[in-house]
Formats: C-alpha cells, structure tokens, sequence
C-alpha cells in the first residue's frame, strides 16, 4: 500500500514555523508524503532545495485567500483578528482542512468554526493551540471518547509557572524573574497574556468545549493573573506545606460548568503541585478512568511542531476529528461568587490587642470558620506592623469576599489583605 500524500500550505515561519519545517525535513517519506506547496512568512526564506523544490514563496499572508493548490493550511500566525482569521476561514469556505496552533482563534469562533466544518465537510485540527508536547486534544477527543469526564485542571501556562517556581527556588521578586524569562526565550517582550491569566483561559475554554460538548466562551472565564504575587507568600505558603500555581480549572456538575482560572495553593504532595519550571501538568477526571495526568513541555519550536505535524498526518489518514457541536445539552456557567472552598489570607495589620478578635467577630459575621493561624515576625526593625496568616475551612467565595470587605475597612488594617483559594484535589 503506497503512502498517503497530503499538500500543505504554512502561513507563519515563527518559532513554531521553524520547528514544524524542521521535523518535515527530517520526517519525510516515512509514514506520509507531504508536500510544501506555500509557504507565506514577513522574513525572508531561503529553503530552494527537497521538500521545497516546487513551493511557492508570499510575503504576505493574503495571497493565501487566493492561493487553492493545497489540501491543508497550517495556520501559524495567531492571534483572533486580521490575516490568521482570514486565511482560516477562507480555507474552510473552500473545503480545505485546516491545522492551527491559535488557541485565540479557537476559543472565540469555536461555533462558528464548527457551522463552516460541517457545511463543508472539512475538518479543523488544533492540538497545538494546548499544552504544546501534551497531546490532550487527543486524548479527550479519541481515548477518553468512552468515558464521561467531569473535571480537567492543571497548569497550561509554561511561562507563568517558571515564574512562580523561579521566585520561590531563587529567593527573588516577581519583577526580577520576569527579566530573567524574557532574556532566555520563556516569556516574550510583552508578556500579558501569560501571566494574566489570559492564555490559560484561552486554552481552558477549549478544553472545556470539547469535554463537556458545549460552547464555554473564553470571555465568560473567571479570570486572575500572577503579576501581583508576593514573594513572601510563595515562602509561607512553602512552610505551610503549599506551593502556589497558576490553575485553569473546569468542572461539569448537575449541568453546571465551573470554567476558573487563578493562583491557588496546592498541596505539595499533589501531582500538580510536582510540576516546576516551564512544564505544563494536566489532569483529567473521568467516571472509568478516574484521574488520568500528563506533563510535558507546553510550548517551544519542536514540542509546538509535534502536535501540529501529528495533526497532518491524521488528516492524511483521514482521522478527521475537529471541533464538536455544542449542543448536547443546555448548560449553567457558575460564577466564581459560587465557589465552595477554602482560603490563604494574609493580613498586615498594626501590632496591638483586639486585632485576631476583631477579623474573627467578621469572620463569624459570614460564617467562615479559622482552620490555623500564626503570626509573622516582620523583618524590619522597630516595626509598628504585624503579618497574620489564617487559612479558612470551606467556605462560599461570595461570603469572603464580603468579609474581607469590611475587614479591609477595619482601623488596624494597614494594607489590602492577601488572599489566594486553597484547592485539595485528591
């Protein structure tokens, strides 16, 4: 039986580009015959020989929009607006398959990519768009297809998590391993969507919307960054058995979707809590498999460009799994105003009687119940000011909130109270 042979267009020689035109020339011919018929980058590109011997050089993305002698375009670009939403669009209309690694693009027109897919009878494949080397789209679309799945969680942000390890293992500021990041490649010159929580949430809604069959738009995402965090609070939360790790985190409950993304505390025996540096840990709960986790490097050039290339080949062999209908039933998202947990709080306060009893006379107020307490030694001299930290037994996110409000107005109160949501995943 001869190999399959499969055209593909690629709109983006980046990082990933780089990566994916890498594994093709080392790849070829052994399970699939792929050609490069275009390939469409702002740099110049000097590939002349092999696989590129009848390819088509743009500068400019647009050509592809009138460009038709390819089976798949391999969207590479990102972003949720301009020439990469274009192209992809464009594709579909013309009955082309389409691989990306644009987890923006995904997680916004998810429907509408989906209504073009069917109408067509072509597919769209996004492996890359999360987690990078884990291939997770998989194994919920294909392994996990017999179970019913009921929670994913993890870290899908490599960036944010080599900042919060760094800090913590280096004994320095937030500000300070930003820099260091940015200089070795791991966050980019302008890092916001890393570390303010929007790339997980990008991700999360579509992992969401393909577990649980229904659309979660990223927009309606409770969403929380890492840019404010406080080496000290890595450190206590170290001495009290924690680490702190920024989560995405979706659950299916009674028809109720929770869709949450925040910095938490974990417990340093959980396998979330194991995963340091700019690795990427996910775990999926299902009813047959029970807990099923995965790490591996969520993004770089090769780790990016195996998942993109995983995807041609199942289009080559006709695998054509994409996006699922969001119709299977009608669902609640539930605000984070909801949540049932339990929480850090740390307090700067002046140092003098009636302060313990006067947070605890709030806390009875809105029924939150202390589960320990100590109290910090402040490292500068002469101090008036006192560090308390409490964690909390469960409680309802909308009664901390509120409690937290009038303590924050309390006459002893010096700084905004600290908090971050304890999560004990089993």
């Amino acid at each position: 039986m001869l190999n399959p042979k499969i055209k593909i267009a690629i709109a983006g020689v980046g990082t990933v580009g780089k990566g994916l035109i890498d594994l093709l020339l080392k790849y070829k011919n052994k399970q699939t015959e792929i050609e490069i018929t275009a390939i469409a980058s702002r740099r110049k590109q000097e590939f002349k020989e092999g696989i590129f011997k009848n390819t088509v050089f743009f500068s400019d993305a647009k050509k592809l929009l009138e460009f038709h002698n390819y089976d798949v375009l391999v969207e590479l670009i990102g972003g949720e607006k301009g020439v990469s939403k274009d192209i992809v669009f464009n594709a579909l209309r013309k009955k082309k398959n389409v691989v990306t690694a644009n987890k923006a693009l995904v997680s916004k027109f998810w429907n509408q990519l989906h209504s073009l897919m069917e109408k067509n009878n072509c597919s769209l494949k996004y492996e890359a768009a999360v987690a990078g080397g884990i291939p997770i789209i998989k194994v919920i679309d294909e392994f996990l297809l017999s179970n019913k799945i009921t929670k994913i969680y993890g870290i899908l942000n490599g960036t944010s998590n080599y900042i919060l390890s760094n800090m913590l293992l280096y004994n320095k500021a937030f500000k300070n391993i930003l820099s260091e990041a940015q200089k070795l490649g791991y966050a980019e010159s302008n890092p916001k969507f890393d570390i303010d929580g929007t790339d997980t949430a990008h991700k999360l809604s579509i992992l969401s919307s393909l577990a649980f069959e229904c659309y979660n738009n990223v927009s309606k995402i409770d969403n929380e960054g890492i840019e404010n965090i406080d080496l000290q609070d890595l450190e206590i939360a170290d001495s009290l058995g924690y680490k702190i790790k920024l989560l995405g985190i979706t659950e299916l409950k009674n028809k109720n979707i929770k869709n949450f993304v925040y910095p938490c505390l974990l417990s340093k025996d959980s396998f979330i809590a194991k995963i340091d540096g700019v690795y990427n840990g996910i775990v999926v709960e299902s009813n047959f498999c029970k807990k099923s986790c995965f790490v591996g490097e969520g993004a770089g050039a090769h780790p990016t460009a195996t998942s993109v290339l995983s995807d041609i080949i199942s289009l080559s062999k006709k695998r054509n799994h994409g996006l699922k209908k969001s119709s299977k039933f009608a669902h609640q998202e539930t605000s984070l105003q909801s949540r049932f947990g339990s929480y850090y709080l740390r307090f700067t306060t002046y140092d003098k009687p009636g302060v313990i009893s006067g947070i605890a006379n709030q806390f009875k107020t809105f029924n939150i119940s202390m589960k320990s307490m100590l109290q910090k030694e402040t490292k500068i001299s002469n101090s008036k000011d006192a560090t308390i930290v409490i964690t909390t037994h469960n409680c309802f996110e909308n009664n901390m909130m509120k409690a937290l409000k009038k303590i924050n107005r309390l006459n002893f109160i010096r700084k905004k109270t600290v908090y971050f949501r304890i999560e004990n995943f089993k």
